[in-house]
């Protein structure tokens, strides 16, 4: 069970690496005039999954998963919540 929570936040902190350097293998047009933000419109605790979710394009739900997820795996996941919350600038 620890390797399926260990790969899915070595998964999940591959793709936020990939997403901050976005070099030429990113296709043309991924995730133009989008911005990181809260979405305090669709939030279910705070928003920052929702805003996650806006950004990639991925469903709520399975961002809310890895969150989880993070969250059983030595609490990485709370913590990394709580800093996205501080952070991320809100969308209103």
């Amino acid at each position: 069970m620890f390797w399926l929570i260990r790969l899915g936040i070595y998964g999940l902190s591959a793709f936020t690496v990939w997403q901050f350097f976005q070099g030429s293998g990113v296709p043309e047009g991924f995730l133009a005039g989008r911005h990181l933000t809260l979405d305090v419109e669709h939030e279910m605790l705070l928003g920052v999954c929702a805003g996650v979710s806006n950004y990639t394009g991925l469903d709520v739900t399975v961002i809310r998963l890895l969150w989880v997820l993070g969250a059983f795996y030595r609490g990485i996941g709370v913590v990394l919540y709580i800093l996205a919350f501080l952070l991320m600038p809100s969308s209103v």
